[in-house]
């Protein structure tokens, strides 16, 4: 296994840790419906289905980007965009917060510009 260059794997820690957020809202979302406290339970399971795809889908991103996979490089990209679209909204609206927009979009953006970088770009374009 060839040494991988630090901001690479800045990029996937960051990712990886992403997932394990995802994965963590899932189950708690999850309890939420077991304990009762929903106001739409068809609303609830579809939400909990879709933060569960956005942890499965962000955690194999987050191998595929360890292991240098080619296809790994696109989905870092679109969702570190979804992600920066959550967090430019939390700033704002009745509920906005401050905290949580930083939050999402610093990590975002760091993983953004760690996988433009050049050395980053160039693992990824060898066949």
């Amino acid at each position: 296994m060839s040494k991988k260059p630090k901001i690479l794997l800045l990029a996937v820690l960051i990712t990886a840790i992403q997932s394990v957020v995802l994965w963590l809202i899932a189950l708690w979302s999850a309890w939420s419906i077991i304990q009762g406290d929903v106001l739409s339970l068809v609303s609830a399971l579809f939400l909990t289905g879709i933060v569960l795809g956005a942890a499965l889908f962000l955690s194999n991103v987050a191998i595929g980007m360890f292991r240098l996979q080619r296809w790994a490089y696109t989905p870092s990209f679109v969702m570190q965009l979804l992600i920066v679209s959550i967090g430019v909204a939390s700033f704002g609206g009745e509920y906005g917060l401050v905290v949580l927009g930083f939050g999402l979009l610093l990590p975002a953006a760091l993983v953004f510009f760690a996988m433009f970088s050049k050395t980053v770009r160039a693992l990824f374009r060898k066949d």
